[in-house]
C-alpha cells in the first residue's frame, strides 16, 4: 500500500473536507462497538509519541453504511469494512475516489474476526499510509506559501533544499547553527540546524546527538530569563532514536526539551543527515511551544517541513 495517484482539482472533484489527522471508519453499529471496534479505535487512537501530555494518534469518527451519505464521502481519511462470507480477506487502498486529496482503505473479510485479523496484521501499514498522505497534505499546503528567500539561502549556505511556508524567518544562521521561527500569540514552531563535519558512524548514535543538541541550544536558545536556556528532558520521556534511510543515511530522534533555569518545555523531533558531498552531518530540529493549545498537528506541521530536505545534486 502505499499514497500514490492524487489527483487535483483539474480531474474535476471537490477538495476534500474534515481537519488534519481526523479518520471517518463506515461500520455497522454493532461491529463499531464490538471487539473489532474496540481494537480499531485502539490502533488508531493510541497515544503520540514524544508529547508531553497524551493526544490521540488520529481523531477517529464513526459512521454507518446507511448514513454514508455524500456528505461524509467528503472526509479526507476514510477507513470503510466490507463483511461477507464469499469476499477474499485483504487490505486496499484507493485514492480521490469522491474528493481530493482523498485516502479510503478497505478492508475486506469474509468475517469480523477475518477482519480483526487483517487489522492487526496491516496495523502498521494501515497507520503509515495515513500518516504518509497527511504529510504530503502539508507539504502540499506549504508549496503553495512556500518562502523562496529562505529556501535559497538554505541551499547556497548548507547545501539542502527544504520547503519553507511563510511566517519562518530567521533568528541567527552562521557556519554551524541556524534558527528559523515562526511566531503567534498562542505558540512558537522552531527549526533548528546543526552541521558539524564527518569523522565516523558514533556521530548517529543518540548519546551523540543529544549531546551535539545540548551544546547547540546551550549555545544559541535562550530563555526569557536571565541564564535560562533550551536543554533536553533525560528522565520524563528520554529521547528515542531510529534509523530512517540510506540514501541519504538518516536517524530520526524524538523527544522532549525543557529550559534550563525556566518551566517552559515542549516537544522536539530531529532528522539527522549525512551529507557525502560535503563530508558534512547536518541535523534538522523542529521543536514546539505551545503551553496551551494541543500539540499533535502544530508538530506534525513541522515535521512536514523537515521532510522536504534533500540535499543539492547540481552544485
Amino acid at each position: 500500500m502505499a499514497c500514490k495517484g492524487w489527483g487535483s482539482q483539474g480531474n474535476g472533484l471537490l477538495s476534500s473536507s474534515g481537519r488534519s489527522g481526523e479518520v471517518l471508519i463506515v461500520c455497522s453499529d454493532n461491529m463499531w462497538k464490538s471487539l473489532l471496534g474496540d481494537s480499531l479505535q485502539a490502533i488508531l487512537m493510541q497515544p503520540v509519541v514524544n508529547l508531553p501530555q497524551q493526544e490521540p494518534l488520529f481523531t477517529v469518527t464513526h459512521v454507518t453504511q446507511a448514513n454514508f451519505t455524500k456528505a461524509y464521502q467528503k472526509e479526507r481519511n476514510i477507513i470503510h469494512f466490507n463483511i461477507h462470507p464469499q469476499n477474499e480477506n485483504k487490505v486496499s487502498a484507493k485514492y480521490d475516489v469522491w474528493t481530493t486529496p482523498q485516502l479510503l482503505i478497505t478492508i475486506t473479510a469474509q468475517s469480523e474476526q477475518d477482519a480483526a485479523e487483517q487489522l492487526s496484521l496491516k496495523q502498521k501499514e494501515i497507520i503509515d499510509l495515513i500518516m504518509t498522505c497527511e504529510w504530503k497534505r502539508f507539504q502540499r499546503s506549504h508549496k503553495s506559501r512556500q518562502n523562496f528567500q529562505i529556501s535559497n539561502i538554505l541551499k547556497e549556505k548548507y547545501h539542502f533544499n527544504m520547503v519553507v511556508p511563510e511566517g519562518y524567518s530567521f533568528s541567527i544562521k552562521n557556519e554551524e547553527f541556524a534558527w528559523l521561527r515562526k511566531e503567534t500569540k498562542d505558540w512558537g514552531q522552531s527549526i533548528l540546524i546543526f552541521v558539524e563535519n564527518y569523522t565516523d558512524t558514533s556521530q548517529f548514535s543518540t548519546e551523540h546527538i543529544i549531546a551535539l543538541r545540548n551544546a547547540m541550544t546551550k549555545k544559541y536558545v535562550f530563555g526569557p530569563t536571565d541564564s535560562s536556556y533550551m536543554t533536553t528532558e533525560m528522565n520524563y520521556l528520554p529521547p528515542v532514536s531510529t534509523f530512517v534511510t540510506n540514501e541519504p543515511y538518516t536517524i530520526k530522534t524524538e523527544g522532549l526539551w525543557k529550559l534550563e533555569g525556566d518551566f517552559m518545555g515542549g516537544p522536539f523531533v530531529s532528522y539527522t543527515l549525512l551529507d557525502t558531498r560535503h563530508n558534512k552531518i547536518i541535523t534538522i530540529d523542529g521543536f514546539l511551544y505551545a503551553p496551551s493549545d494541543t500539540k499533535r498537528d502544530l508538530m506534525r506541521q513541522v515535521e512536514a517541513v523537515i521532510k522536504t530536505a534533500a540535499f543539492v545534486q547540481d552544485e
